[in-house]
């Protein structure tokens, strides 16, 4: 064989030696765009879910503070009302802390939740039996007066405890 065959032989080698190469070389590119995509969409999922998480935190913190001003709001008219129940006070200021307490006692219910709403009927009631203590007010009532007042004091701290629960994740 001539000098002819020995480079047909030795440039066909080299050729197929570079489609070999060249092959290999496409499969492992395409593998590595393969794992560089994965890697991409799975840092894409994590990032979305980073954010989603964060998105549901001040979601949590927002409605949190809306129930904390409600709750707040609420007992300030409870307690503005128990001051105004008093036999000495005309009966249109006691209806006006009791409206102002039904008015709040609306957004308690709408708030919610369940446990808190039953808690803040429950200080609505003992203010209006409070009430009507003193429309049937006399001097024998003097002891009916101070039972409601205890009553009222009662259902405040049982509000107090469950919107604490509430707000700090114990219920």
């Amino acid at each position: 064989m001539g000098d002819l065959g020995i480079a047909l032989i030795a440039s066909g080698a080299a050729l197929a030696g570079s489609a070999l190469t060249g092959w290999f070389t496409i499969a492992a590119g395409r593998r590595q765009a393969a794992a560089a995509r994965y890697a991409g969409d799975e840092q894409a999922r994590a990032v979305i879910d980073t954010v989603n998480r964060t998105l549901d935190e001040q979601r949590a913190a927002r409605v949190e503070d809306a129930r904390r001003q409600v709750y707040t709001q609420f007992l300030m008219a409870f307690n503005e009302a128990l001051h105004l129940l008093k036999p000495r006070n005309p009966g249109s200021a006691r209806r006006n802390g009791l409206e102002k307490v039904n008015t709040l006692y609306s957004l308690v219910d709408l708030e919610g939740p369940e446990d808190v709403r039953v808690a803040a009927s429950a200080m609505r009631q003992t203010l209006l039996d409070l009430a009507e203590t003193l429309d049937d007010y006399g001097q024998q009532s003097t002891l009916a007066y101070d039972v409601a007042v205890e009553d009222c004091a009662a259902s405040r701290r049982s509000f107090l405890a469950t919107t604490h629960a509430v707000l700090h994740g114990v219920a």
